[in-house]
């Protein structure tokens, strides 16, 4: 019993892990195979899912929508001989 409940905990991290770098255009392939063959009620879960604006993208970190960091400004360092 032990070892079927590890067996189940290991498959969901791997199912977790794999959706997790899966590619933009990987999920929502994968979402659309899913609501293809779904029951209704799960269907409209998954196309719910599918509609909203970060869930078949990125993961929840955000880190794209920040604008970028204004790079200092450069200065031009002259050396002189003598």
């Amino acid at each position: 019993m032990q070892t079927l409940i590890v067996a189940l905990i290991v498959a969901a991290a791997f199912v977790y892990a794999a959706w997790l770098f899966l590619p933009k255009a990987g999920r929502r392939w994968l979402l659309d195979r899913l609501i293809a063959v779904s029951p209704a009620p799960l269907g409209a879960r998954l196309v719910r899912i599918r509609e909203e604006p970060g869930a078949a993208g990125c993961s929840t970190c955000k880190g794209c929508e920040e604008a970028p960091a204004a790079s200092p400004p450069t200065r031009t360092i002259r050396i002189h001989r003598h």
